[in-house]
């Protein structure tokens, strides 16, 4: 009886991506995530969500954004950039962090990084209070169940382990090459071949 139920057990119908970097392959057929690198917070079978953590909102920072709150000007880095986390609720806010300061509601992504949707940890950082590192953004992004292996199979995305190192301090406009280079490759010379007839 052993024997049969291990022969006729299911592998599992996903692997985890959690605490990994979602990198858009060079060919991205959709516009809103052309070069994009998404920090992946959940995956299971029901589906995957993320945040795009390259992508600033131009015409938004911290401290506009503490404004637009009533939270005041913020004492500490207030030309901080604002993220564009994705196309789905983009005027909700989400921070990843060190796990330095936590709140009660802070979700713990993994042993280093955590994700925050308080405006009272938004409050904290103004107030020069906050995690020593972190990213503030705007939207976020989701895939349905399967929807996310699907996109990967047709060769839309590869992933690699997130580094701190890389999420909290590689520049958003480097960060989509730094990933093809640690993973690596060239994405320049992909993003010529791709473009070749």
């Amino acid at each position: 009886m052993t024997n049969s139920t291990r022969a006729t057990s299911a592998p599992p119908i996903y692997s985890s991506l959690i605490g990994h970097f979602l990198v858009a392959a060079p060919h991205m057929n959709d516009s809103r995530f052309n070069q994009a690198v998404i920090y992946i917070c959940e995956h299971d079978e029901d589906g995957a969500m993320g945040l795009i953590v390259n992508k600033t909102i131009e015409s938004l920072n911290f401290g506009e954004l503490t404004k637009s709150l009533d939270i005041g000007t913020p004492r500490n880095y207030p030309e901080r950039p604002v993220y564009k986390g994705g196309p789905v609720e983009p005027k909700r806010g989400y921070i990843l962090h060190s796990q330095d300061q936590m709140m009660p509601d802070t979700i713990p992504i993994t042993d280093a990084v955590a994700l925050s949707l308080q405006v009272d940890m938004l409050n904290d950082i103004a107030l020069g209070l906050g995690p020593n590192q972190l990213k503030i953004m705007l939207g976020y992004t989701g895939w349905s169940a399967g929807q996310l292996e699907d996109e990967m199979r047709e060769g839309m995305w590869f992933h690699l382990p997130a580094s701190e190192t890389m999420l909290f301090e590689e520049a958003g406009d480097t960060l989509w090459e730094a990933a093809f280079r640690l993973a690596g490759f060239d994405a320049g010379a992909l993003s010529a071949q791709s473009g070749s007839a």
